[in-house]
């Protein structure tokens, strides 16, 4: 005896929800590695450090900016970075006037990157403090 294989049904008739249309807590922090960059990118970390980074945006990942601002800067907040101490080219793709950020993922090893809206670009994983001076 042959099993029949089934025929797939296609329809047109099937919605796809937008992405803009699920649920967002305003203000809420998101990460954003789209320009990461090569030196000082995920791919150079050692496992338990990727574990760590990971750890570190999940604690963050419901947390507003007005919360993170008020937390300590070796802790879960923020410190803003100088441009001009930094050891590392900023991208072109950084305006002008966006604020270098820092935030602890490892340690005191930072994750460095900019604001733009809620989101935060991870520009480099410093795991060896050269980005800036400490």
């Amino acid at each position: 005896m042959k099993i029949k294989k089934p025929t797939a049904h296609k329809t047109k008739n099937i919605a796809q929800q937008a992405a803009d249309s699920l649920p967002k807590k305003e203000g809420c922090i998101i990460f954003s590695l789209q320009y990461i960059q090569k030196n000082h990118c995920y791919s150079n970390c050692q496992p338990a450090e990727k574990q760590a980074l990971a750890d570190a945006i999940f604690k963050r990942r419901e947390m507003t900016w007005k919360t993170i601002a008020k937390e300590a800067r070796h802790g879960l907040g923020y410190e803003k970075i100088e441009r001009k101490s930094l050891n590392v080219a900023v991208p072109n793709v950084v305006p002008e006037d966006a604020s270098i950020l820092s935030f602890r993922f490892y340690g005191l090893a930072p994750m460095v990157g900019y604001r733009e809206n809620d989101i935060f670009h991870i520009l480099w994983l410093d795991r060896e403090y050269k980005v800036y001076p400490h």
